[in-house]
């Protein structure tokens, strides 16, 4: 199959997926951003990271330490009043970069990506909330983090 054939086949299946009811297309998309997360070469990375604290349940330490030793301190990665914020000025995904893929149902797969990090570095179950997206025509992507209560 030629990319460009492989390109309106991704674009198909996510136009399709967008029109079923219910959440499970978000949670099967979801399950592939995990994956895609989990195959860059980050996870023990970040595994690594967590383990290596010694206060594990402290949100803070652990976003100011993966903030500072593997995201190299960007500044798009912010958190205010408990809530993490990741704004990219471009859609990052390589689907989208190089491929051609312009679904905005595609976002969701994103999700999956960034509660795999956020998960893994705190240990625990986080929200994530698209505010905005490239691909839904906005000037940027951004993305609410947030971690529940216990």
């Amino acid at each position: 199959m030629e990319n460009n054939d492989k390109t309106k086949w991704i674009n198909t299946v996510l136009s399709g997926l967008s029109e079923l009811e219910g959440s499970q297309a978000k949670i099967v998309l979801e399950k592939c951003g995990r994956e895609c997360f989990n195959s860059s070469g980050n996870l023990e990375k970040i595994k690594k990271l967590h383990d290596d604290t010694e206060d594990k349940y402290n949100i803070d330490l652990l976003f100011n330490l993966y903030k500072e030793k593997l995201y190299q301190n960007r500044p798009n990665l912010q958190k205010e009043n408990g809530v993490i914020y990741l704004k990219y000025e471009a859609c990052a995904c390589g689907m989208v970069t190089q491929g051609g893929v312009t679904d905005p149902f595609l976002c969701n797969c994103t999700i999956g990506y960034t509660k795999q990090i956020f998960e893994t570095l705190f240990g625990r179950p986080v929200r994530v909330e698209l505010i905005r997206s490239v691909l839904n025509g906005d000037g940027i992507c951004e993305q609410k983090i947030s971690i529940p209560d216990e």
